[in-house]
């Protein structure tokens, strides 16, 4: 018993003895992750990281344990420990404990080296998800905004060619539709590159829209918002309700000789806003499939883009006649 307490007081003792060493290499740890980055263990690069980690290795095994060697030196003569009269001198004994070191000195620069390569892995794979990410969004976003801006020009010809031929018939009333054509494209440019907008800002921008119809429709468009104040902060795609009164103008109420009604109209049901537009026309026959009128594709798309499978766009009879274009999204506070 006493003799197996000797032995494990004499292994404490030398593992108390080695702590020194392996402290010598904390310093060096930060140094090699460095390394890492710098010259990375890839593999149209391996030759030349390979000899570069090999130098810094031989550099700091030198450093570590000549280091440690002094150390041994100092703590010797500060416990006037004996000191054998055929001893190497001081150097020698340094190179000495370098080079009877050398084996485990590679392999402990091997183990942080395999770490730092390990951990600079993983952040290239961040850095190169968090790119492809970018690239993405950025992507789609540029492709939202080509499909919005295919709507713009599309009104913007028929607006002109409106005013084209009230110039002639009725010049006050081209002069009017000309003002409230300035007003409608100050606000579409100012948000240009905007993907969403609250639903008030949304109206806003419709209205303009809907008097300049109403200018050209004279009495026969009757326009109705049924929108209450609770949905006005919701998120919504930029110009995604101008498409849809469009169409209702065009196939619903300019359809009919006495003229109609367009009601534009809001709602939150839980955590989904319901937009609606409803316009007085004959509508299409129920349970025939419609042909995807002019913008409604290019409102999907957007829709698609925007929101993946978690959106609704529907064209159907309204129960009261003519027809609903009606668009369901997550509610989304600006």
């Amino acid at each position: 018993m006493y003799a197996t307490r000797g032995a494990l007081r004499a292994e404490w003792m030398w593992v108390a003895m080695q702590l020194p060493r392996w402290l010598f290499w904390v310093p060096f740890t930060p140094l090699i992750f460095a390394a890492t980055r710098r010259f990375p263990l890839v593999r149209h690069r391996m030759a030349r990281s390979m000899l570069v980690h090999l130098g810094l290795a031989a550099v700091m095994i030198v450093l570590a344990e000549g280091a440690y060697a002094q150390l041994s030196l100092v703590v010797e003569r500060l416990t006037g420990s004996t000191i054998a009269p055929d001893r190497p001198p001081a150097l020698v004994l340094t190179a000495l404990s370098v080079m009877t070191r050398l084996v485990s000195g590679v392999v402990t620069y091997a183990a942080v080296l395999g770490v730092a390569s390990a951990v600079e892995s993983q952040r290239r794979l961040s850095d190169r998800d968090t790119r492809a990410a970018k690239l993405e969004a950025d992507l789609a976003r540029a492709q939202v905004q080509a499909i919005k801006m295919q709507v713009q020009p599309h009104f913007l010809f028929n607006t002109l060619h409106a005013i084209n031929v009230l110039i002639r018939e009725d010049p006050a009333v081209a002069t009017r539709m000309v003002t409230l054509l300035g007003d409608l494209l100050r606000q579409t440019l100012s948000r240009a590159t905007m993907e969403k907008v609250s639903l008030r800002s949304e109206l806003e921008v419709l209205a303009l829209y809907l008097e300049i119809e109403s200018v050209r429709f004279c009495d026969r468009l009757k326009v109705m918002f049924d929108v209450p104040d609770a949905t006005l902060s919701a998120l919504v795609p930029d110009l995604v309700l101008q498409p849809l009164a469009e169409n209702a103008i065009k196939h619903g109420v300019g359809a009919m000789t006495a003229g109609g009604t367009v009601r534009i109209s809001a709602r939150r049901d839980g955590d989904t806003l319901i937009l609606d537009v409803v316009d007085s026309g004959e509508g299409p026959v129920a349970g025939t499939p419609s042909r995807e009128r002019i913008g409604l594709s290019t409102v999907r798309e957007r829709l698609e883009r925007l929101y993946g499978a978690n959106h609704g766009l529907t064209v159907e009879p309204a129960p009261e006649g003519g027809c609903r274009a009606r668009i369901s999204l997550p509610f989304e506070e600006a």
